[in-house]
């Protein structure tokens, strides 16, 4: 199991804007922000932080993503709606995916430094 989720950033104070807003669909709060790190979770448990990445080195690899679970297809169309509305650039829309599975239902986009976040769900 996956306990955290680590992304470098470019472009830190708007990243941490940036996921303020896309994570508080799923109940994710800015827990801690010093600057040189941000956390975000609950109060039980920060799950998901960011850090200041130098200009010379490497913020994002190709093929890398991250998938969020949501609890439902209403979060999952909440959160790509904000993102886009946040400077995200659309990947794919929500939508099912039946060549993923029958249940599933799902959105990407690129973050303000390309990273590939998808959020989906597989209720029905």
């Amino acid at each position: 199991m996956i306990d955290h989720v680590s992304l470098g950033t470019r472009r830190y104070a708007d990243s941490v804007a940036f996921y303020s807003r896309v994570l508080a669909p799923l109940g994710l709060a800015l827990l801690r922000d010093t600057g040189s790190e941000a956390a975000f979770g609950t109060p039980e448990r920060w799950c998901f932080f960011l850090y200041p990445v130098p200009e010379d080195e490497p913020v994002t690899a190709r093929g890398a993503h991250i998938a969020l679970g949501a609890p439902d297809r209403i979060v999952v169309a909440a959160i790509h709606e904000v993102a886009l509305a946040s400077a995200a650039r659309d990947i794919f829309t929500p939508r099912p995916r039946p060549d993923i599975s029958e249940t599933y239902f799902g959105a990407m986009f690129h973050d303000l430094d390309g990273h590939r976040i998808e959020v989906l769900t597989n209720a029905t």
